[in-house]
């Protein structure tokens, strides 16, 4: 289950805007195509933090309490995803690049585990475990009883 849909996307957009950005040849009829296609990228990279941490993607029928929040973050990286793409716009509005910012801070946070996700589950592969160097020490030759006295 996807986090969002091009319905969404086109809702918060408005119809004129959502044409004029994903319309990429005229800027005047909107493309469903491209639309799908900012969707899916919003949502890969949604997934690209929350993998970090959480099974993905995030089954919302089993935990509806993360749609919403998790509709909105991703809704922020598809609206600036639109706005990057169009050849009709030279720059996102500063509204929209602070949005974008705010959700990946959030993103970056859920991944670093500052913010959890209610009820969700942690990952079945080995990304929830510390891939860090591991050291383990050899037994001593010496011990400091057969050292004593020298």
């Amino acid at each position: 289950m996807a986090y969002i849909t091009t319905t969404q996307l086109s809702a918060r957009l408005g119809s004129t805007l959502h044409a004029r950005l994903t319309d990429r040849v005229n800027g005047t009829t909107a493309s469903e195509t491209v639309a799908q296609q900012i969707v899916d990228e919003a949502v890969a990279e949604a997934n690209s933090y929350l993998a970090r941490r959480y099974e993905t993607p995030v089954d919302l029928t089993a935990h509806p309490e993360l749609a919403d929040i998790l509709e909105l973050r991703v809704l922020d990286l598809a609206e600036y995803a639109a706005w990057k793409g169009s050849p009709f716009v030279s720059d996102p509005p500063q509204r929209v690049h602070q949005l974008y910012a705010a959700a990946l801070s959030w993103f970056e946070n859920v991944a670093a585990g500052s913010f959890p996700l209610p009820a969700s589950s942690p990952p079945n592969s080995a990304t929830a475990e510390d891939d860090g160097p591991r050291y383990t020490a050899r037994e001593r030759e010496f011990t400091g009883d057969e050292l004593d006295g020298l």
